[in-house]
């Protein structure tokens, strides 16, 4: 303890200078993780450096410049943010308020003045397009695949561009812009940045094939820290480079267009998108084989109807497997959107003559409770079961079993309370299910609500001239004060392929015209109003 004391005392009473270099870790920041264990990725200063070389020069970065503080520090956006206004000595906004979108969201703009913002797509759709915006005029997009749509909505007047970039690199690694008509590309890299397009062989691929990007440079961050295992599977080294460099592996595919620019195209593993979310499988497969009384164990999504994809988790038990036990041990480790909607124990997991899954081997789940349950006992009771039965696509429920718990997800109970209003004539809401979403729970509530059940809709007469709503009102205005305009259209092009059966196209076009009486109703003046014929 003395020796200890004496070199204390030797010590400066100022913090030592420590020379900083370019690849010293500027910040750490996490990627979302869903297993309790997210990865912390360390990005370096030069890194920083590169990046606000190229803002300021493909973004028309002056020290005029005014960018909303809008993304959580828990995410990289907010380092673009801070750079977009900092780079060139610009003003950074800081709302008041937290979360915002649509009018909120457009007010902040408008008030402050905001010239450059960064906005998810998702969020940039939920401006309302008469915002009136005369400052905004760079607006950058990222996070997510940009629709057309929204490109053909804000990019007129302003420069929009799109940003690409992983966690694993800093920030952005392409940047496409400006934007303008359909095509929504990646873009080409950012200065500091070399992109690869590799096939599983790691050999470069022509133009116009798609391969696996790999990203190379002077942005890439140093790694996963604490991690070195998984970043050796991730950060591998990059033959083209100098000597000793390295390139990420994104797990995204992509090829290069006619004009040299990065099409998105997709993920390269087996990530899924189930009701908005995306998911990876293996997260979920991790979290089972982490449970004692599961030896092995293989998460699949399955399409049970058109458009109903729900996550099934086959499992070959170990000693004291419990499926309910289990059940528990997913919801307290990941999200309810990640928790698979059928547990299916196996002897093995089904494998074909090369050793790889076979996937068309494995049985459909049966979302049917194992129990028989109390039986209902009221009249109520009987129709919910019925119900809860359809929807779900089980053969029976009990009145105590959980809509949940038998594969129900948001869509199906947005389904049920349709169901429940058409049969019962009550209007629940949805948050009732959430609460209860049990038919006995569902039962007590519509008890609860006595008489204010919603009254049974009757078929109205209807006049020789029809009035117009309030948005067929407003779209004929707008058409008799501006003319004919294509702003309120949503158009979508497609291209197909193959033989036409020119008498198939006409048939399914003159079945659609015919169910959809909107599709052939027009509005004529009668009396100098507007009126549906």
């Amino acid at each position: 303890i003395e020796s200890l004391a004496r070199e204390w005392d030797t010590q400066p009473d100022t913090d030592p200078v420590v020379p900083l270099r370019p690849a010293n870790t500027a910040y750490t920041i996490y990627t979302s993780g869903t297993t309790g264990r997210p990865k912390a990725v360390t990005v370096t200063h030069e890194g920083l450096a590169t990046l606000v070389a190229s803002l300021v020069e493909r973004c028309g970065l002056t020290e005029m410049v005014r960018v909303p503080q809008l993304a959580s520090t828990g995410f990289d956006a907010s380092v673009l943010e801070l750079l977009l206004a900092f780079g060139a000595g610009g003003t950074l906004v800081l709302p008041a308020a937290g979360r915002m979108a649509g009018e909120e969201l457009a007010g902040v703009l408008a008030e402050h003045r905001v010239t450059h913002v960064f906005l998810a797509p998702t969020l940039l759709a939920t401006l309302p397009t008469r915002a009136a915006l005369p400052e905004l005029t760079h607006v950058l997009v990222g996070a997510e695949a940009c629709p057309p749509h929204v490109v053909e909505q804000w990019a007129p007047g302003r420069q929009m561009m799109n940003l690409y970039g992983p966690t694993e690199i800093t920030v952005a690694a392409s940047i496409a812009g400006p934007l303008s008509g359909t095509a929504v590309p990646i873009g080409r890299p950012v200065m500091g940045f070399r992109l690869h397009v590799l096939d599983e062989f790691l050999s470069p691929v022509v133009p116009g094939a798609v391969g696996e990007l790999y990203v190379a440079g002077s942005g890439l961050a140093r790694g996963y820290l604490d991690r070195p295992g998984l970043s050796a599977g991730r950060f591998v080294a990059d033959p083209w480079g100098p000597p000793g460099s390295r390139m990420y592996r994104t797990g995204d595919l992509v090829r290069w267009s006619g004009d040299g620019e990065l099409e998105y195209l997709g993920r390269v593993d087996g990530q899924v998108k189930i009701r908005g979310f995306r998911i990876e499988p293996g997260e979920v497969e991790r979290v089972l084989s982490g449970h004692s009384a599961v030896d092995q164990a293989l998460v699949v999504a399955r399409e049970e109807q058109p458009g109903d994809i729900r996550l099934v988790a086959y499992v070959v038990p170990g000693e004291g497997y419990a499926a309910e036990e289990v059940r528990r041990h997913l919801r307290a480790t990941l999200p309810d959107y990640m928790v698979p909607a059928a547990l299916v124990t196996l002897r093995r997991i089904p494998l074909t003559t090369s050793g790889k899954v076979d996937h068309r081997a494995l049985p459909a789940p049966d979302y049917t409770p194992s129990g028989a349950g109390r039986t209902p006992r009221t009249s109520c009771e009987e129709i919910l079961c019925v119900l809860f039965a359809e929807v779900l696509g089980v053969a029976h429920v009990g009145v105590d079993d959980s809509f949940f718990d038998l594969g129900g997800h948001s869509l199906l109970a947005t389904r049920l309370i349709s169901r429940i209003r058409t049969a019962l004539g009550a209007e629940l809401p949805l948050r009732t299910l959430f609460e209860a979403p049990t038919v006995a729970g569902l039962a007590r509530g519509l008890a609860e609500q006595g008489g204010s059940l919603r009254p049974v809709l009757k078929r109205a007469a209807r006049p020789e001239a029809l009035p117009l709503s309030f948005a067929q009102e407003r779209l004929w205005f707008l058409h008799r004060l501006e003319g004919p305009s294509a702003t309120y259209n949503m158009a979508l092009a497609l291209r197909l392929t193959g033989d036409l059966d020119r008498a198939a196209l006409h048939g399914a076009l003159i079945d659609v015209i015919t169910r959809h009486e909107s599709l052939r109703t027009l509005y004529p003046d009668i009396a100098g109003r507007p009126a549906q014929q």
